[in-house]
């Protein structure tokens, strides 16, 4: 059960898409948002990602909003202080310590161009883009922040999209030959970039070199995980209707694509997904995490279990996927024990790219939650609150616990309708896990296996997720009937495992796990 209280607690905002009438493109694939600390103060923030006119000599007229979270569910407006406006159409947003000083920063997609803005304290910015090296006018969407050659500091995977000029846009028209939005192939595709950090607080982008420089891909969705069984961060990359790629890491900044083989680069069918956003975990409780990536209408959100060994294959029609969301069609998304019984549910924005209500497909489109029981997902969407009753445009979804009170709570940006702040209001009981690799580093990559009442819960430490978005960084624990977590194990990403028994952490409570400290 979910109360959205955003305009009661502060976050009044409304994404400009910045039509003008001649169905551009950008102004359906925009709505991102990120949960930052960017004051330090323990509190999450929320960053929400703006659109704007699709004239570039008025780009900056509709800055990206900063939400200061003044605790007790309370946020007030600071984007003036925060100075990290974003580029002049914002798509996403990635969060994550590049510098290493131990506060969070903040990089910003865009169509036009993305932005690099360094945490200088206090929730303020400073725009660092040109200095750092990261500057770029194509196409942006998704993006994760990983160490992704294990040198202790953070890369940046960048997803590009498609080349876009409104002045020499096709003409697209739906089946009754009037205008509508264009499809992905009718653009060029935008390579991805990976930027490598160079511990000066520069980067160089090194995706040729390094293998996933994909002149077909279109890239909305990249999520940043160990998927192939070796312990290092392996990088998944949802594309717009060409294969999905799965680039296993070799170290050393190299990696291999293996989606084909690894059975993630097409549907049960044999079909490309209109891949958006992309989350992983343990839908089936046997200790491996899955992937799940948000599909086109009519085809459904697509699961691929894993199968150990780095194998998984298509398990959306057993799972009850495909049947509960085939009739929408899903962008931001994200797994999580909302209800705390120790299984992960499912949450998804939802909304077409095609304006053809008049022709039978709906254009907004009500939110979907799938109730996880064992073995399959169920729709718990009526039951959910009355949120989820209404059809709008949903584009980016974020997790974050933004009132402490151990239970993960959401945002929605959304191009037709207000931000939404979805507090959990679930009875169920949670404890949650911070991961902290060696140097203070976030250890994306990473795996806990927690002991709660005699069962094993499998949870990841991602970068990236979901689509446009980055949600905060605890680990949620559902107790179920249990009171404690009591033992935890961490595969540490470029690492070893460490166990940490008699935790005794409980519902509520938030355990801190260094890497090499023995202490918790």
């Amino acid at each position: 059960m979910f109360e959205e209280v955003a305009a009661e607690s502060g976050v009044r905002f409304r994404f400009d898409n910045g039509t003008r009438g001649k169905h551009d493109l950008p102004e359906v694939m925009g709505g991102g948002l990120a949960w930052i600390d960017g004051d330090g103060d323990g509190d999450l923030d929320l960053y929400l990602c703006n659109g704007g006119p699709i004239d570039a000599a008025k780009k900056d007229e509709c800055p990206s909003r900063y939400y200061r979270n003044d605790g007790g569910g309370r946020f007030a407006d600071a984007t003036a202080g925060a100075n990290a406006p974003g580029p002049g159409y914002a798509m996403g947003a990635a969060v994550g310590d590049y510098d290493g000083d131990g506060r969070d920063d903040l990089f910003v997609t865009g169509w036009r161009d993305q932005r690099l803005y360094r945490n200088v304290g206090g929730g303020r910015f400073e725009d660092v883009t040109d200095r750092a090296g990261v500057a770029a006018t194509a196409w942006s969407t998704s993006a994760a922040w990983a160490d992704l050659d294990g040198d202790g500091d953070l890369d940046l995977y960048v997803c590009g999209y498609l080349a876009y000029d409104p002045a020499s846009a096709p003409y697209c028209a739906a089946p009754d030959g009037r205008r509508d939005y264009c499809g992905p192939e009718d653009f060029p595709a935008e390579p991805d970039r990976l930027y490598r950090n160079n511990g000066d607080g520069t980067f160089t982008d090194v995706a040729r070199a390094a293998g996933v420089d994909d002149p077909e891909g279109r890239g909305l969705g990249v999520l940043v995980a160990e998927l192939t069984g070796d312990e290092k961060p392996d990088v998944f990359v949802a594309n717009d209707g060409t294969a999905c790629r799965l680039y296993e890491n070799l170290g050393g900044l190299r990696f291999r694509e293996v989606g084909g083989a690894a059975g993630v680069a097409f549907d049960g069918q044999g079909q490309a997904l209109a891949g958006m956003g992309v989350a992983l975990g343990d839908l089936d409780g046997d200790g491996r995490s899955d992937l799940v990536v948000g599909n086109f209408y009519g085809r459904s959100t697509v699961a691929f279990r894993s199968l150990g060994g780095g194998r998984f294959a298509d398990a959306s029609a057993p799972l009850g996927l495909a049947a509960a969301t085939r009739g929408v069609l899903g962008f931001g998304l994200a797994l999580a024990d909302f209800d705390a019984d120790g299984r992960l549910d499912l949450i998804q924005a939802n909304g077409h790219v095609l304006d053809r209500a008049r022709l039978g497909p709906p254009f907004a489109m009500r939110p979907t939650l799938l109730r996880n029981v064992p073995g399959r997902l169920v729709d718990a969407s009526a039951a959910a609150g009355p949120w989820f009753a209404r059809p709008i445009l949903g584009r980016g979804l974020a997790l974050g616990d933004f009132d402490g009170d151990g239970r993960p709570d959401v945002a929605v940006n959304a191009v037709d309708a207000p931000a939404a702040l979805l507090r959990n209001a679930s009875p169920g009981r949670s404890a949650a896990v911070e991961l902290v690799g060696r140097g203070g580093r976030v250890p994306v990559g990473s795996r806990i296996r927690a002991t709660v009442g005699g069962r094993t819960l499998v949870r990841d430490l991602i970068g990236g997720g979901s689509y446009l978005a980055a949600s905060g960084r605890r680990i949620h624990v559902g107790l179920g009937d249990a009171t404690r977590v009591d033992r935890i194990e961490v595969s540490w990403a470029w690492g070893k495992t460490e166990s940490w028994a008699d935790l005794r952490v409980r519902a509520g409570g938030v355990v801190r796990l260094v890497e090499g400290a023995g202490t918790p």
